[in-house]
């Protein structure tokens, strides 16, 4: 098992729908998110920069696990101003998440939450053995994962939750000959994934949601 993390994990959570122009020309006046039936909204740049930061950069999240240290030290390289407390207040608003790969919080986050799938499997790499792209065809991948990794990004989206995703991935890996006890164990893998996670959505090959029972949930509470 890797070690411990110092600190959580930041995750954000929800699909980009992109800014809102009042009028041709003029700058946003807000950017969007889909979340679960939600569509909340993020009323400034900088606001929305912190959450578009919390999706990792490509070229760093494979060696720097992604906690709020991470993001800060890239806020800072940006020019974003007040990152714990735009930080703070996306957490607030179930915007972002922080989680830390092995603990309970961990569990209930991936028992209420879902992934899904983006972009196109670019397959294996030639100039990088051991590598698969996710990206458009035609172009250099958006991500570049471990087999394992395109293997999440490729079947996870079929379960209702991360926490179901795990199971179901260590079950098809039981069934495998020569699996090992780390790719066969459902805490294991679901450890694994969290700590991966970065690699897929600091290029936009997934995004993270409630779960549609957590959603449904919250829509039926909004609607009395």
């Amino acid at each position: 098992m890797p070690a411990p993390y110092d600190e959580p994990l930041v995750l954000p959570l929800g699909h980009p729908m992109g800014p809102f122009h009042a009028s041709r020309g003029e700058a946003p006046s807000y950017w969007v998110v889909r979340l679960g039936w939600d569509s909340p909204l993020l009323h400034d740049r900088a606001t929305a920069d912190v959450w578009a930061l919390a999706h990792g950069l490509p070229d760093r999240v494979h060696d720097t696990p992604w906690t709020r240290s991470a993001v800060r030290a890239a806020a800072a390289e940006a020019g974003l101003p007040d990152l714990d407390e735009r930080l703070d207040g996306l957490v607030a608003r179930g915007l972002v998440a922080e989680v830390t790969p092995g603990t309970d919080v961990a569990e209930q986050f991936a028992r209420t939450h879902r992934v899904q799938s983006l972009l196109l499997g670019l397959g294996a790499q030639p100039d990088s053995p051991g590598v698969d792209g996710i990206g458009l065809l035609g172009r250099p991948p958006l991500a570049r994962v471990r087999p394992d990794t395109y293997e999440f990004w490729q079947w996870a989206h079929l379960w209702p939750t991360l926490f179901d995703a795990a199971a179901g991935l260590a079950e098809m890996a039981a069934q495998a000959p020569g699996a090992t006890a780390e790719e066969t164990d459902p805490a294991t893998v679901l450890d694994r994934v969290f700590r991966q996670l970065h690699t897929l959505l600091s290029g936009n090959a997934v995004y993270l949601d409630r779960s549609l029972a957590v959603a449904d949930a919250a829509r039926t509470s909004a609607g009395g």
